[in-house]
């Protein structure tokens, strides 16, 4: 239920805007990497990614989990890897080595039991800011606790997490009567804006945060959802601007809202630039039209090259492509509307190439696997964005995967 990106959460991935690549689409690496947990046997395992086919194969040895891990982030530098534990009410807590194995950082230098910090109640959803000072965590909480569901705040300062004066803050406001349900969170790339979908209450809020603190602003700006809203993801190369290298085109730094209830994608311009849509940057969000999806759609992988959004439908067993209109915000359905995964797939990822994709399918003990078409071909023929399997189309797994992050 979580949003990624070009590093996929996954939730959610890193979700994750901010780790998104917007740079030239060529690459001069030839490996990807992929970590995935494992709810079935609570454990963490690397994979190596060939760029070419999709083929895997595992780097380092297995790392614990907690119970039930069900989001994962990365840091932008790329040392760190956080993991909400929803049944613990924890995160966990993971360096990562040269090699792209992990190595949990220990609680202590007498044992090295994974570092964990206690969350508020069932975190599900993780996002870490654009500098890489503070993580966000979404508590999920319960529908009858009208206080339970709220946002715990971190300071990241070497592999420590300290939690912040104030946290964990309430996600509910004045006049509510059950819990608000928070399920997905993102940072956005540029400002000091931080979005919270809301499942109880079918909304999408706005808090700021102070840059220097963490701190975020109360109350909270509602804005109306689709029914159950869960996965949140920025449009490739928001934040950015027209400048910026493969982001010549104007970007309408639109923010899309998976909805599980409702069957659709919510479509927002969100003001974290000035624009003509956007007299002031002040991160609210103006309704767009919104786009049919599959049965429960979750989340999204964005296509870190081109302007391609996929969104997981754990309900349908199978994923949406779209191409993405980045002057009006627009998803249109591509020739081949979805392609069919394994079982209940979950938050998924992208090579950082726009080559392979990966989902977890939460059903039984795989992730699926998919090559892309993304870029230009030698001919000059524009990318599809068209999912294909891969030479190899799912990877066998020790335990059922909940969900991934892809580099």
């Amino acid at each position: 239920m979580r949003m990624k990106s070009g590093w996929a959460l996954a939730l959610v991935i890193l979700p994750l805007a901010a780790l998104m690549s917007c740079s030239s689409s060529t690459n001069v690496n030839t490996t990807g990497y992929v970590w995935v947990a494992t709810s079935g046997d609570q454990k963490l395992s690397v994979f190596a990614v060939s760029l070419g086919s999709g083929a895997t194969s595992p780097v380092g040895s297995q790392v614990a989990t907690g119970a039930q891990p069900s989001a994962m982030a990365i840091t932008p530098d790329r040392t760190l890897l956080f993991v909400a534990n929803a049944t613990d009410n924890t995160v966990a807590i993971y360096t990562i080595n040269s090699d792209q194995s992990l190595k949990p950082a220990c609680a202590s230098s007498q044992s090295c039991t994974t570092a964990t910090v206690p969350s508020g109640q069932t975190p599900v959803a993780l996002a870490v800011d654009p500098s890489g000072k503070f993580l966000f965590v979404a508590n999920q909480g319960t529908f009858v606790d009208p206080t339970s569901g709220t946002i715990s705040v971190f300071s990241i300062s070497g592999t420590t997490l300290t939690e912040i004066s104030g946290s964990p803050f309430p996600t509910e406001v004045l006049g509510d009567v059950t819990g608000s349900g928070p399920t997905g969170v993102i940072a956005a790339p540029v400002g000091n804006f931080l979005y919270v979908s809301n499942q109880f209450t079918n909304s999408v809020e706005l808090f700021t945060y102070d840059a220097s603190s963490g701190a975020l602003t109360l109350p909270p700006t509602r804005y109306a959802a689709g029914t159950n809203p869960s996965g949140l993801a920025f449009s490739r190369c928001a934040g950015f601007t027209t400048a910026t290298t493969a982001c010549a085109s104007a970007d309408g730094n639109n923010l899309f809202v998976a909805n599980s209830g409702s069957n659709n994608v919510s479509i927002f311009t969100a003001c974290i630039q000035v624009s003509p849509a956007c007299a002031n940057a002040n991160g609210s969000l103006i309704a767009g039209s919104g786009v049919g999806s599959g049965i429960s759609p979750t989340s999204f992988i964005v296509n870190p090259v081109a302007n391609f959004v996929y969104v997981v439908n754990s309900g349908a067993n199978d994923i949406s492509q779209y191409q993405y209109n980045s002057s009006t915000g627009a998803l249109a359905p591509l020739s081949t509307p979805a392609v069919s995964t394994s079982a209940s797939p979950g938050p998924g990822g992208m090579t950082s190439d726009g080559s392979i994709l990966f989902v977890p399918d939460r059903g039984g003990s795989t992730m699926s696997v998919f090559t892309a078409n993304s870029v230009v071909s030698a001919s000059g023929t524009a990318p599809t964005g068209r999912l294909s399997p891969a030479a190899t189309p799912s990877v066998s797994l020790s335990g059922q995967p909940s969900v991934l992050l892809v580099k």
